[in-house]
């Protein structure tokens, strides 16, 4: 029997099995380009995809324009589709299996495009060559597009970029690939280290408003420390005074003679007066006073070798690096004394400063207390220098005012 001879039904249902069949024969001529297997595979399935075609119109232009030349027998026809079908579902069956064993260029093209860092590959005009999903959603958010140009997109971003609520750290290099350059632009997500940053600025911003608000705490206590002593030798002075007068008037007014010693009455009185008339400073109102107290305190003995800079200018500088000493000592050194020489040379003052803990195991780096104090000698036209070896040894040197 010809398919000419086949009532109308069973043509229709014919016509539409091969339909399927070419549709099957285009998916895995498709996924065969796609995956990259030009092997044995492809010619069979392009030819048989072309036989049930030619057989796919033959049957066509009868059904439509009643050709009676088209008399190829049935079991030919079923044969030959057939075939074509079980070979097409053969296909897709081995092509699936060897995408999950094998690499293939839609594998590589899956597992790029799924990269949660953005990666965008283009030439020196700008032409995108390969552009993953990650890095199109990145120019969506920041241009309202995709990558079209990718040096005018290159231009609109910089190192670090915000896309909706996530921060990309945006690098780009040359590459070198059978002799020809290629630009590389990656973008990766850094939103958690970019918040740790704002949080870490943040708290640098607190640290220095604190440290501000200590040092004017320190001096409060300092002003605090000198009005205490100042108002206790008042009171012995007032005291003195007191007692000086309460003997005048005894002495005045006594009806009996010698009641009142008045050699040792005029002697009271000489040494009150003397206290009034000194010009020489209290001990509190001695330059570098208050760090000294502070250092027994802290249990740290200052042994000082020379005369420190009484310079109004210098003395706070000094002061700064006393203290910076005594701190070094204890947090990392586990020192209980701070050595102080000082020597002058050329109109300049040289102090070194050390301490009997334990010595650095590598180079020192200034950060904290140290570059604050570096900053202020340099304020003053000093130098600052510091060492690990032998020991730890920091020495600045000071010019002297008016030399």
């Amino acid at each position: 029997m010809t398919f000419t001879q086949l009532p109308e039904i069973l043509r229709g249902v014919m016509l539409t099995f091969t339909t399927v069949v070419i549709i099957i024969n285009i998916i895995v001529f498709i996924k065969i380009m796609y995956v990259g297997m030009r092997n044995r595979m492809l010619p069979v399935i392009t030819g048989s995809g072309l036989i049930v075609f030619f057989l796919y119109q033959s049957m066509c232009m009868y059904q439509e324009h009643d050709y009676d030349s088209f008399d190829c027998p049935v079991i030919i026809l079923a044969t030959v589709i057939s075939a074509s079908f079980v070979f097409g579902l053969y296909c897709l069956f081995y092509i699936t299996k060897w995408q999950r064993g094998n690499i293939s260029q839609l594998s590589v093209k899956e597992a790029f495009d799924t990269l949660p860092t953005g990666l965008c590959y283009y030439t020196a005009d700008g032409v995108p060559l390969m552009v993953n999903e990650s890095m199109q959603a990145i120019s969506r958010s920041i241009t309202g597009g995709n990558i079209v140009d990718a040096n005018d997109f290159a231009k609109k971003v910089n190192d670090i970029a915000h896309a909706g609520d996530r921060v990309y750290n945006i690098r780009g290099r040359m590459l070198t690939i059978d002799n020809t350059s290629i630009s590389e632009m990656v973008a990766a997500d850094v939103t958690q280290e970019y918040a740790l940053t704002k949080q870490l600025e943040e708290g640098r911003d607190k640290a220095k408003l604190l440290n501000s608000r200590l040092k004017a705490l320190m001096g409060t206590i300092e002003y605090v420390t000198m009005n205490k002593e100042l108002l206790k030798i008042k009171t012995v002075l007032h005291d003195n005074i007191g007692q000086s007068i309460l003997i005048a008037k005894r002495y005045l007014v006594s009806d009996e003679p010698g009641s009142v010693d008045d050699s040792e009455m005029i002697s009271f009185w000489k040494e009150n007066i003397k206290h009034l008339l000194t010009d020489e400073p209290e001990e509190w109102e001695l330059p570098y006073y208050v760090i000294s107290k502070e250092a027994d305190r802290l249990g740290v003995h200052l042994d000082i070798a020379g005369d420190l800079p009484d310079a109004q200018t210098l003395i706070p500088v000094v002061d700064a690096a006393i203290s910076v000493s005594v701190g070094n000592a204890l947090k990392h050194a586990g020192g209980k004394k701070v050595a102080i020489f000082v020597s002058e040379k050329d109109g300049l003052y040289i102090i070194k400063f050390t301490n009997d803990g334990r010595a650095p195991i590598g180079p020192v780096v200034e950060k904290g207390g140290l570059a604050n104090l570096r900053r202020e000698v340099e304020s003053v036209g000093g130098t600052m220098e510091v060492t690990h070896q032998p020991e730890f040894l920091m020495t600045i040197t000071l010019p002297k005012p008016g030399v």
